[in-house]
């Protein structure tokens, strides 16, 4: 039957859509969208993650903006350039991943855009005042303005993102899930919120995957899918049961998977300083706690998960149930108590021995983007990060075991992805989950942490994800589950364990399983509780909160009236087939592929080519000026000139890919230049163990401001800038004055060519073949790449990021201690030069950057780094060919720099505008 027309809210609405349109490379995320809303209305937009509601969303906000159509706002067309824009006519928009600044304090965020000034300088006593007034409004008057926003929990961070948009007084509001990190009290007050908002006449786009508050706050609703609008119409003329099918474009099955038989449970009683396990007495534990603390946020807990079992941890947020989660994954320091695996006492200190075969644990962060996924990296690489040494042979990647394990799990998680080699960033918040899961799945755990898995997902993958944990736990693995979802609990869990305080207070199972007993235990209230027995100053005590229990109860059933889940095998459709009639249809489809491949390529390479390119032209004009042309001798000098600085700039890259900078790198080269000036000459023998001992000394270097910075913690920066010092202090103990020799017949082999061919080429060349392309491959070359793009969710991942760093440095320091050897085999003689040294350092950055490694860490390669030194050591020649003062040099080497800092810093901020950053 077909749709009706959409329909529209107001003939006059605040804002208008028509015609919009909006792809992102081949994906259209919006398609020919007509959308109004008016002012006084609170507009509900839902459908299932990917269905265009963020897309419409940023384009509203002045985030992106629509490839067709046009915007309205008062029947004025509008282009919006930046949220700004779109900020000045009072559209302010709170996003599903915060947008808050981390190191900052509250008040610092809540006033970024529009802070009091006094004689030109923030007022930082009116800014609190401000802070103060706003946060009371939104019911966190328990929140300090001065308090860093990293500081806070999730739930927190969200309430200072809704009152950062209030304060700027908006005449239109998006909030997209605004309560999905938020406790039951803070959803009330968030109803509050709105609802008074549209009685001032405000216009509210909310958009929930939670149907119980559209119902509950919802005027009109509008129901979008794959792109598409599908309806507008009034709240109270459909249902719950008639929105789904509309959303998800099928009908739907029960909720929740049946829950097995239970075990006859325990009958021992249940301390309030502990909770003993329910199950069988027989069946022997997977994990078991006992008396685990830490300092006042766990307080001695005890619980028992058996193989099978579901364990739910209920309470309201902050509690310390995601705490306990992350001291179980190695995460927290100063734990104690005891932990048992399989019986066996087991101390866990890192993500990487909880994720071992014999302790078998896996960890699915509250917050995926950065705890749970690298962004910038592809979705392949992300579901292998876990799972990489199972998945290797001797420490080398094994592709081939790689590419199937992830289709394998792609299937089996229905991860809806057109190219696994796209960056993860590029998929819906659901399919990003499926992810964090699936990577997780590759490396088979026996134990699941599951800190709040279905945050801001839509029905259907939720109902996906329930399927999901009851299979698992069917294999007999074991699951510890946090929502802040009640009903979740109810419908999923065997047992439910409460946390009040920081500690277990009650245990939840079979018919006291219910949703009275789980919000009146999460409260600390209870039918025969004595308001008198709380703790003085308990802000949930039983006398401050007992009136708010009926609230409570109404929003802590986020999903009980959502339908149920669908079909658990979907109808197959037949995949598409080629005409007969059309004979050329397969050489089209060829054709698409190689454009789409070339596509990718450049996107991965576009650095190292332009720098290429530079260097090509720039090479070619030199040429041009000599009178032997492109003759052998011309190719020697351009290679021997620039062969010092791209190893200089090969060893920089290596640290910043892991998202440091080494200050030292010219100053290693400098030491040991000034040592091959002193011992590498002799008979062939003395010769090249000379030459071991000078790589050896740049490797100690390189190890030296290794463990200064990992293991002692020091900002790379300052760390490299101290120890170089200290390495040019050995080079003037080496070499207090120029001179000294080198073995003249290995310099003549270094310095002339091979069949024509330069020898330093080669040089480059075997080190690009047999360093690079095996460090790009090894695990621990991988892991820099991760370190880099993400050290947190690196970390979060079990990655060994001491490791990958310290490897990075020292590789760094040998790749500057052969820059060393090679510059005194080229001027036959070292020097102990401060101002050599730094000139080197500063040039290795440039190359970097010109030849396409980003500053920020993640991305980048040798190849670059190498044109990048070439095209900076060919600036020189061409100045020096045409009578260039001498002044030039450096103000052409500066412009060039200019440039790739601020094209790679472009292609960072594209990158982040596609993941809800600003542009």
């Amino acid at each position: 039957m077909p749709l009706p027309p959409p329909a529209v809210p107001s003939p006059n609405p605040f804002l208008r859509l028509e015609h919009i349109t909006k792809r992102y490379g081949g994906v259209t995320a919006l398609a020919n969208v007509d959308f109004a809303c008016s002012l006084g209305t609170i507009h509900a937009v839902v459908g299932e993650n990917g269905a265009g509601k963020s897309s419409l969303m940023k384009l509203i906000a002045g985030v992106t903006r629509p490839d067709e159509g046009e915007i309205y706002v008062e029947d004025k067309p509008i282009n919006f350039a930046s949220p700004s824009d779109a900020a000045a006519l009072g559209i302010v928009c709170i996003f599903q991943e915060l947008s808050l600044l981390p190191d900052l304090t509250v008040a610092d965020n809540i006033s970024i855009a529009d802070p009091p000034k006094r004689f030109g300088l923030i007022d930082r006593r009116r800014q609190r005042h401000i802070a103060e007034e706003v946060l009371h409004r939104v019911g966190c008057g328990d929140i300090h303005p001065d308090e860093r926003v990293k500081d806070l929990p999730l739930s927190r961070q969200q309430m200072v993102e809704i009152a950062k948009a209030l304060v700027r007084n908006p005449r239109l509001i998006i909030m997209d899930e605004a309560t999905s990190a938020l406790t039951a009290r803070d959803v009330e007050h968030l109803y509050r919120i709105v609802r008074g908002l549209r009685e001032q006449g405000v216009a509210v786009l909310y958009i929930s995957h939670r149907m119980p508050e559209i119902s509950a706050l919802a005027d009109i609703c509008s129901v979008f899918r794959n792109g598409k609008h599908i309806e507008t119409f009034p709240m109270s003329s459909r249902t719950t049961e008639e929105i789904v099918p509309m959303m998800i474009g099928r009908e739907v099955a029960r909720a929740y998977p049946e829950k097995p038989a239970a075990p006859t449970p325990s009958t021992e009683s249940i301390p309030s300083t502990s909770v003993r396990s329910g199950v069988a007495t027989q069946m022997p534990p997977l994990l078991e706690i006992k008396d685990l603390t830490w300092y006042h946020v766990l307080n001695s807990i005890s619980l028992r998960l058996a193989p099978g079992e579901i364990v739910g941890l209920g309470g309201l947020d902050g509690q310390g149930q995601s705490e306990l989660l992350l001291a179980l994954f190695g995460v927290l320091r100063g734990l104690s108590g005891e932990v048992f695996i399989d019986g066996r006492p087991t101390t866990i200190e890192h993500p990487r021995q909880a994720k071992s075969r014999d302790i078998g644990l896996a960890l699915i962060p509250q917050d995926r983007q950065t705890q749970g996924l690298l962004l910038p990296m592809s979705i392949e690489d992300n579901l292998v990060l876990a799972a990489s040494p199972d998945l290797s042979r001797f420490g080398l990647i094994d592709r081939s075991r790689e590419q199937a394990a992830t289709n394998e799990i792609v299937a089996k998680l229905h991860i809806l992805a057109n190219n696994l080699s796209a960056p993860v960033r590029t998929l819906s918040g659901g399919n990003q989950q499926k992810v964090v899961i699936g990577k997780w799945l590759l490396k088979q755990p026996r134990i699941l942490l599951l800190n709040d898995p279905t945050r801001g997902i839509d029905v259907g993958t939720k109902q996906e994800l329930y399927r999901l944990m009851r299979e698992l736990a069917g294999t007999g693995l074991g699951i510890l589950f946090y929502s802040t979802d009640y009903e979740e609990l109810i419908g999923m869990c065997d047992r439910v364990l409460v946390f009040y305080g920081g500690r277990l207070i009650r245990e939840l199972s079979g018919p006291d399983l219910n949703e009275h007993n789980l919000i009146t235990t999460s409260l600390n209230l209870s039918e025969n509780h004595d308001p008198k027995g709380s703790p003085p100053g308990d802000p949930w005590s039983a006398a401050s909160l007992s009136s708010s229990i009926a609230l409570a109860k109404e929003d802590a059933r986020p999903t009980r009236s959502e339908p149920p889940t669908a079909p658990a095998h979907p109808p197959k459709t037949a995949p598409p087939t080629t005409p007969a009639s059309e004979p050329f249809a397969s050489i089209r489809v060829h054709s698409r592929f190689r454009v789409h491949s070339w596509s990718r390529f450049w996107k991965r390479n576009a650095g190292p080519l332009l720098s290429f390119l530079v260097f090509a032209v720039m090479f070619i004009l030199f040429a041009s000026q000599q009178a032997n042309g492109l003759a052998t001798n011309v190719l020697t000098s351009v290679s021997n000139k620039g062969v010092v600085l791209a190893f200089v700039a090969m060893a920089q890259t290596l640290v910043i890919l892991t998202g440091g900078f080494d200050l030292s790198v010219g100053m290693v080269m400098t030491m040991t230049s000034c040592l091959s000036s002193v011992i590498l000459n002799g008979s062939p023998v003395q010769t090249a163990l000379a030459a071991i001992a000078i790589l050896a000394s740049g490797l100690v270097a390189g190890a030296i401001n290794a463990t200064i910075v990992v293991i002692g913690r020091i900002q790379p920066i300052i760390a490299t800038l101290a120890t170089g010092a200290i390495y040019f202090g050995i080079a003037l103990l080496l070499r207090p004055s120029p001179g000294g020799e080198v073995n003249e017949d290995l310099s003549n082999a270094l310095t002339y060519d091979v069949f024509g061919i330069p020898t330093t080429f080669l040089l480059l060349v075997g080190t690009i073949l047999f360093v690079w392309w095996p460090f790009r491959n090894l695990i621990v070359g991988r892991n820099c790449y991760a370190v880099g793009s993400s050290e947190r969710a690196a970390y979060m991942s079990g990655l060994a990021i001491g490791r990958a760093r310290f490897a990075a440095y020292a590789l760094a320091g040998l790749l500057a201690a052969c820059g060393g050897l090679l510059l005194s085999l080229i001027s036959l003689s070292g020097e102990a030069s401060s101002s050599q040294g730094g000139f080197y350092t500063l040039n290795s950055i440039a190359a970097v950057a010109i030849g396409g490694t980003s500053l920020f860490g993640g991305s980048g390669g040798f190849i670059g780094s190498i044109c990048g030194a070439l095209v900076l050591r060919t600036i020189s020649d061409l100045l020096f060919v045409f009578n260039a003062p001498a002044l030039w040099q450096p103000l052409f080497q500066g412009l060039i720099l200019l440039g790739a800092v601020c094209l790679g810093a472009v292609r960072v901020l594209r990158r982040k505008n596609q993941m809800d950053v600003f542009l």
